[in-house]
């Protein structure tokens, strides 16, 4: 399985020739959608690119409401978290939450529900989300084996957000970046969390 990051909240996962593409850019935010087709699509907050994305999408199958749901064998979760939905996807025997646009701690049936992850996507870039501290503070509630950052400062994006810089001092992250995470069930043997950067695609 493979996880690329396409700036803001916006991944792909790449497993046996199903891609699942989560939270395209906003275009306001500057930031250019990637223009690839994807088995599933993915939203936490906005469908203000879905009609985009929906002419060539086929057969995609679009998520954007909390709930359940089983797509090629894996299984996604939708979980509502005030005007975000925070998601659970099992794939690969691997279990990732994608966090959205969180802005405060998880609760508890939130955590229940995510079900003990092993990989996170936390929002870190402040103002309205989680900023360093704070996502620091997710990541010791959660315990994941792999968490790698999101909606942070990036070159040419239009919405302020902190520097990846803070997130790195606080949580004392050294590994350099990498274009995107190559990873198997057996690969999550850490007992700490480790922090994963990735290069924008």
């Amino acid at each position: 399985m493979t996880i690329s990051w396409y700036g803001e909240a916006c991944f792909l996962i790449e497993s046996g020739g199903t891609r699942i593409l989560i939270e395209p850019p906003q275009k306001e935010s500057g930031i250019n959608p990637p223009r690839l087709k994807s088995d599933i699509l993915i939203y936490s907050k906005s469908r203000g690119n879905a009609a985009a994305f929906n002419e060539s999408a086929g057969e995609t199958f679009i998520i954007d409401t909390a709930g359940e749901y089983e797509i090629k064998g894996i299984n996604i979760l939708g979980i509502n978290s005030d005007d975000n939905i925070l998601y659970s996807i099992k794939i690969d025997d691997i279990k990732i939450a994608h966090l959205g646009f969180l802005n405060k701690e998880l609760d508890n049936d939130q955590l229940t529900l995510l079900d003990d992850p092993d990989i996170i996507l936390i929002p870190v870039g402040g103002s309205e989300i989680l900023d360093a501290e704070k996502a620091m503070g997710v990541i010791s509630q959660v315990e994941p084996r792999v968490a790698i950052p999101m909606l942070y400062g990036i070159k040419d994006l239009k919405i302020k957000r902190a520097p990846l810089k803070d997130f790195l001092k606080e949580s004392e992250a050294k590994d350099a970046p990498q274009p995107k995470l190559t990873i198997k069930k057996k690969d999550l043997t850490e007992e700490e969390t480790k922090i994963v950067i990735l290069e924008k695609v």
